[in-house]
């Protein structure tokens, strides 16, 4: 029997003063630094709560602010000296080959850096008042609110903030126990001593003011014009206050005896010299004035997107109800499960707030400095494909439209790149990027132009929101296509050697350079080499699914027939650089060379036993090191060693990992840190809830593989909701001692693999560890599994 349920949107209930949140927060102290606020988010607009209950900062951000700065007129001719660069690199002059590009840069008047991702402004709040007795800030994940509730002889208050993504307008509401006398204006964001150079070159005007009785207003203008770059932004703010009075004074507007307060923010970027400022009083007048109503309306999207997935390790009720800053604290020294799934909840809340009109970028949404550290871009050599590695199997995939619409974007300068540098057809993706796909950060150190790998790293995701989706039109129209043009580079750039195979000349594992050089320039990178071999199988696959481009099919078939091997050195580790003479230098914070086992695990590595034991050598060296640091610098190669370990099936080096980014990488408001307490960054939001499924399902089109490094001291538990390549829905898998329940439910009828770590019973009297099993479409198919007794 089949049976159909209409599924609606549950009343929402009405918050009451000092409420803990099901799942999400709370703090008894207000953020200590910018770093550590409350967080809120649409994809579009961001807002940092810092919480302060009587003299408040909200600081307020746009995806698009990325601060113009000088450019030049063309990238490098890279090209017209490459012949040079693979001369020196074969004689092992690596520091030479590594100064041309730096040379060439002065020669040619190359000067440009990335423009950076900056504040809007600050939102200003004062209350009357007198000592705090009681005091409370949270955020409600399902919700997006950010919220602050005091109380003091005057009575008790709430203030509650969230960022629609139903009406694209900040909201924010102050309600008591008594009349509310409090007031509002718009500030620049706090500018250090050392930053004023780089705010006076850059930012030509700035303006705060309060029109009327009803409006706040906020103008800035910037100084270089450049084509499909931002003018500056403006921002508007309309104040509401029921049964109170509201009177202007100066740059601020004063709320007196009212028994509520909402305002409503709209920013918007300019792309010319005309204000917008009509047309956001014209949208914030017809804005909906019920924080209740707009709030509805938002949790419909956001909260369901949120609520797709739930993870639970059977924490005790006491750990979970913990404040944030006491459940770190018990974890210093190891996680605990309320711990581990309050930052798998943190770090989805997180990524579904960053993500919109772009991927998250270092920062996510958010910033409260000028001067992000990397300039708050988008890394596409680990950064950013950590950040949203959690949107397909955490059954997001709309969230993926954000990152393949912003790199489609960029397509002409990316084409332009690989002429300039390569003198290649296709497209070359730089490491570092903002607000052009033109290389900008590179030098002697750093020859980030030597990495050709981002094309082909980033196509893989186009490629996995087919498989994940198996939207047809999706592959044709848009996946495709850039697969192509990744690949295309390659037939252009690569050469051969004398044995006929292809030598990657230059090459580059991201950061790290060989033991026994200097120099970060390579040849044969490992990654680089993974990396091509991955995206030509992609191409293959993509074709014939399609029925197209036969002559090509055969061409990428050649192509991958004279791919290099991998290689192990002496100690049995996989070698980072296959190219006589380079050694390993497994002291450094980037895991590059286990590529093939961060996402799908690679055909090599199923197949030869003796490239997995190096895989997992080169993770026991690389934990060695990380040991010594508390899990150290640069947590997103946490993520790598962990996801490499999961495919693995090493489930206590998995289970290491998790902990270290569970405990020691999130701020006192649960955003993500780059390092061990600090850094704000926002990689591992996305990072470790990946990690974690990857320890509790495996997924290939045709397989589905159930606890594959599930640690012995999980010993129950439960994930649901997750989305399978194949277009598969997980229900919900539960586990339980020897025990386990599992239920799938496909979009498309299929037939599957269903694998188990250990020996199950069958039902009959003998025992196995896979399944054969035919999926329905759209009827749920469930299986409970028995450890099979020794």
């Amino acid at each position: 029997m089949i049976v159909f349920m209409l599924i609606g949107i549950a009343a929402m209930p009405q918050q009451s003063f000092f409420a803990v949140p099901v799942r999400g927060f709370t703090n008894w102290q207000p953020a200590s630094g910018w770093e550590h606020a409350s967080l809120s988010g649409n994809g579009t607009l961001g807002a940092m709560v810092m919480g302060e209950p009587h003299d408040e900062t909200i600081i307020l951000s746009h995806a698009l602010l990325y601060l113009p700065r000088k450019r030049s007129a063309s990238l490098i001719d890279q090209a017209s000296v490459l012949d040079s660069i693979r001369k020196l690199l074969l004689q092992g002059k690596f520091q030479e080959a590594a100064k041309i590009p730096v040379a060439l840069r002065q020669q040619q008047g190359y000067h440009d850096e990335r423009d950076p991702f900056i504040p809007a402004f600050d939102l200003k709040i004062q209350h009357e008042g007198s000592n705090i007795v009681r005091y409370q800030r949270s955020v409600n994940f399902k919700t997006g609110e950010a919220i602050v509730d005091w109380q003091n002889k005057a009575g008790s208050f709430q203030r509650k903030l969230f960022v629609s993504r139903a009406d694209s307008v900040i909201a924010l509401s102050i309600k008591g126990t008594a009349r509310i006398n409090c007031s509002f204006r718009f500030e620049r964001r706090l500018v250090e001593w050392n930053q004023w150079g780089f705010i006076n070159e850059h930012i030509r005007s700035v303006q705060a003011g309060a029109e009327g009785n009803e409006w706040l207003h906020y103008q800035s203008g910037f100084t270089f014009r450049h084509a499909n770059a931002i003018h500056g932004y403006e921002g508007l703010g309309r104040l509401i206050a029921l049964n109170g009075t509201v009177t202007r004074k100066g740059n601020t507007l004063q709320v007196q005896n009212a028994d509520e307060v909402l305002l409503l923010i709209k920013i918007v970027p300019l792309y010319n010299d005309a204000s917008q400022m009509a047309v956001l009083k014209q949208r914030l007048s017809a804005t909906e004035a019920s924080y209740h109503a707009l709030l509805t309306r938002h949790i419909a999207i956001h909260g369901e997107l949120f609520n797709r997935v739930t993870f639970s390790l059977h924490a005790s009720e006491e750990d979970r109800l913990l404040h944030s800053v006491e459940l770190l604290l018990r974890s210093r020294q190891k996680a605990v499960p309320a711990m581990i799934e309050k930052a798998f909840d943190a770090g989805r809340y997180n990524i579904i707030s960053a993500t919109g009109t772009n991927p998250p970028n270092l920062q996510g949404i958010w910033s409260g400095t000028w001067t992000a550290p990397w300039t708050g871009g988008m890394t596409n050599d680990g950064n950013l494909a950590t950040a949203i590695s959690m949107n397909l199997p955490g059954n997001m995939p709309e969230l993926m439209k954000a990152f393949c619409n912003y790199h489609q974007r960029l397509l002409n300068d990316y084409r332009t790149a690989a002429k300039k540098l390569y003198n290649c057809r296709g497209i070359h993706i730089p490491a570092q990027a903002t607000t052009t796909g033109i290389d900008t950060d590179f030098g002697e150190i750093w020859c980030l132009t030597f990495w050709t790998g981002g094309a082909g790293w980033t196509a893989d995701f186009f490629w996995d929101y087919y498989q994940y989706t198996l939207d047809k039109e999706f592959l044709q129209q848009q996946a495709y296509p850039f697969m192509k043009e990744a690949a295309l580079f390659y037939e252009d750039f690569l050469r051969l050697d004398n044995n006929g195979k292809y030598i990657f000349n230059p090459s580059y594992s991201p950061e790290n350079n060989p033991a026994n050089s200097n120099s970060q320039a390579s040849i044969n990178a490992t990654m680089d080499i993974m990396i091509a071999k991955q995206l030509l199988r992609n191409c293959i696959q993509a074709a014939e699914i399609l029925k197209t481009d036969e002559a090509k099919v055969k061409q990428w078939q050649v192509m991958l027939a004279k791919m290099p091997a991998y290689e192990l050195n002496e100690a049995g580790a996989l070698k980072e650089w296959i190219w006589k003479g380079l050694e390993e230098n497994h002291r450094h914070r980037h895991a590059s060379h286990l590529y093939a086992l961060f996402n799908e695990i690679a055909p090599e590595f199923k197949a030869d036993a003796r490239l997995r034991a190096g895989a997992i050598k080169v993770i026991e060296e690389k934990m060695k090191f990380r040991a010594a640091e508390g899990g150290g610098e640069m947590a997103f190669g946490l993520v790598q060693l962990g996801s490499a370990a999961a495919h693995l099936g090493q489930s206590e080096k998995a289970l290491q990992l998790v902990e270290w980014l569970a405990a020691r990488y999130w701020t006192h408001g649960l955003g993500s840190y780059h390092n061990v307490y600090g850094l704000f960054n926002t990689d591992i939001s996305g990072g470790l809830p990946y990690l974690i499924t990857q320890m509790l399902v495996y997924s290939e089109q045709g397989l589905v593989s159930v606890l594959p490094a599930l640690p012995a001291e999980w010993t129950q538990g439960s994930i649901k909701g997750l989305l399978l390549r194949g277009n598969i829905i997980l229900e919900k898998l539960q586990w339980n001692g020897d025990e386990v329940e599992i239920v799938l439910r496909a979009n498309h009828p299929q037939k599957i693999t269903l694998q188990f770590p250990f020996a199950v019973e069958s039902g009959k009297r003998d025992t196995v560890t896979k399944m054969e099993l035919e999926l329905p479409r759209h009827r749920s198919f469930g299986i409970i599994a028995k450890r099979a007794k020794k």
